[in-house]
C-alpha cells in the first residue's frame, strides 16, 4: 500500500512538473545603418579650380622726354591709388607733363627714379586695377552640362550672367568673394581640354570691407567717449573679426558655381555607393545589391535617377562580404526593440508588486486577491457549462 501510494505521488509530480519557458529564437545578423529613400529637386554645385588674374593692367609709359621731377608718395609698388591721383610729374624746359592714375589700383611694379631722364615711350610702371579681379575658370567640358540653364546666352554669344564664389585653395573659409561669371573663352586649355571660363571678382583687395571697419570702429569710438562720463556699454555684443585676407594675382583658387535643378533624385551620401553603380538594399532582414542609374554625383553626395523606390532603405555603412541574401539586423530598429521589451518588463514588475501589494494589508490582501480571482474563474467556468 505503501508503494503503491508512493507510486502514485511520483506520477502526479511527473504530470504536474515545470516547464522550462522558451527564449525566442532571435536570428543573427550583420548591424547595419541604413537611410530611406526620399525623392528631392535639388540644385547642384559645380566645383571647380581656377586662377586670379587683374581684370585691368596698364603700363605707364612717359608721353615725353624728360627729367622725373616728382614722384607721388602712391608711386609706390604695393601702393593703393584712387583715379585722378597724381603720380609724378616729368620736366622739360619750363614746361612739366603730370602723370595721374586712370582707374582705382595698386602699383605692381616701378621702373623709375627721382631726376632720372626718360624718353618718349618709357615703360615707367605698371598698374592694376583695385576694383574687380578676374578668375579664369578650368572646366572640363562633359561639365558646362552641369551649369544653370538660364545661362545660355541670347544670339548664340558666349556671354554668361550667374553668380559664383570664390575661396583661396587651402585657406579658412572667412576668405570668401562672390563673383560673376560673365564669358568663356573659344579655345580649349592645351593640356586637358578644359573650356575656361571668365569671372570677376568684387573688391578683391578687400578695400570697401576696410573703409567700412575704419567708419564703424570711429562711430564706436565716439560712442564710448560720449559714455565715459558714466559707464561704458559693457553690454554691446563685440565686433566678430573677419578675414582681411586679399585675393592675391596668381592665386591659385576653388570656384563653386550654383549648378542646374535636378528633379526626382535620391540624394545618398557617397560612401552608400558601391562598385561606382550599385547600392546595398535592406530588405526583409536580408541585403540585396541593386544596380541604380546616376544622375550627377560631386565630392560628397551621389543623386540617382534610378533603381532605388521611395521608402526602401539603403545600407550606408561598410560590410565585409557584402552578398545578396546576407543577413542582416538595423540598428535603429534594434534599439526600438529593446526599448520595448524593457518597457514590458516594467509593465510586468508592477503587475506583480500589485498582486503583493492587493487592499495593502499584507497577507490578509494576498487572500483577498485570491478569492476574488477564484470567484472569477468559477464564474467562467459555470456561463460556459450552460452555453454547452
Amino acid at each position: 500500500m505503501v508503494l503503491g501510494l508512493g507510486a502514485g505521488v511520483t506520477v502526479a509530480l511527473l504530470k504536474n512538473k515545470p516547464k522550462a519557458r522558451k527564449k525566442p529564437n532571435f536570428q543573427r545578423g550583420t548591424l547595419v545603418e541604413v537611410m530611406e529613400a526620399t525623392l528631392s529637386n535639388p540644385q547642384i554645385e559645380v566645383r571647380t579650380h581656377g586662377r586670379v588674374r587683374a581684370a585691368k593692367k596698364v603700363i605707364l609709359s612717359a608721353r615725353i622726354g624728360g627729367e622725373v621731377i616728382w614722384i607721388g608718395p602712391k608711386m609706390n609698388e604695393g601702393s593703393f591709388f584712387k583715379k585722378g591721383d597724381p603720380l609724378l610729374s616729368i620736366g622739360i624746359r619750363q614746361s612739366q607733363s603730370r602723370l595721374k592714375a586712370p582707374f582705382n589700383g595698386v602699383v605692381q611694379s616701378k621702373n623709375v627714379d627721382l631726376g632720372q631722364y626718360v624718353n618718349p615711350g618709357t615703360q615707367l610702371a605698371v598698374l592694376l586695377g583695385s576694383d574687380q579681379a578676374e578668375v579664369v575658370i578650368d572646366l572640363p567640358m562633359g561639365r558646362m552640362d552641369w551649369l544653370p540653364q538660364s545661362s545660355t546666352s541670347l544670339d548664340g554669344e558666349n556671354q554668361f550672367q550667374f553668380p559664383a564664389t570664390v575661396s583661396l585653395a587651402g585657406m579658412i573659409s572667412a576668405s570668401v568673394w562672390n563673383a560673376t561669371v560673365k564669358r568663356h573663352l573659344l579655345e580649349l586649355t592645351p593640356r586637358g581640354m578644359m573650356v575656361q571660363l571668365i569671372a570677376e571678382a568684387e573688391d578683391p583687395f578687400r578695400l570697401k570691407r576696410k573703409s567700412q571697419v575704419k567708419s564703424k570702429n570711429k562711430r564706436t569710438s565716439e560712442n564710448t567717449l560720449i559714455n565715459t562720463v558714466g559707464t561704458a556699454n559693457s553690454e554691446s555684443p563685440p565686433t566678430p573679426q573677419t578675414s582681411n585676407m586679399p585675393l592675391f594675382v596668381g592665386a591659385f583658387v576653388d570656384v563653386t558655381i550654383p549648378g542646374r535643378q535636378l528633379e526626382n533624385v535620391v540624394n545618398i551620401p557617397a560612401q552608400a555607393l558601391r562598385d561606382q553603380d550599385t547600392v546595398w538594399i535592406a530588405l526583409e532582414g536580408e541585403l540585396e545589391v541593386r544596380r541604380v542609374k546616376i544622375a550627377h554625383l560631386d565630392q560628397d553626395n551621389i543623386y540617382l535617377s534610378g533603381g532605388v523606390k521611395p521608402g526602401e532603405q539603403i545600407i550606408i555603412s561598410p560590410i565585409k562580404g557584402a552578398a545578396n541574401g546576407l543577413k542582416i539586423r538595423i540598428a535603429g530598429k534594434e534599439k526600438i526593440r529593446k526599448k520595448g521589451d524593457g518597457r514590458r518588463k516594467q509593465l510586468s514588475g508592477e503587475r506583480k508588486r500589485r498582486r503583493k501589494r492587493g487592499d495593502g494589508k499584507g497577507e490578509q490582501g494576498d487572500g483577498k486577491w485570491q478569492q476574488r480571482e477564484n470567484n472569477q474563474r468559477k464564474q467562467n467556468f459555470e456561463s460556459n457549462k450552460e452555453e454547452s
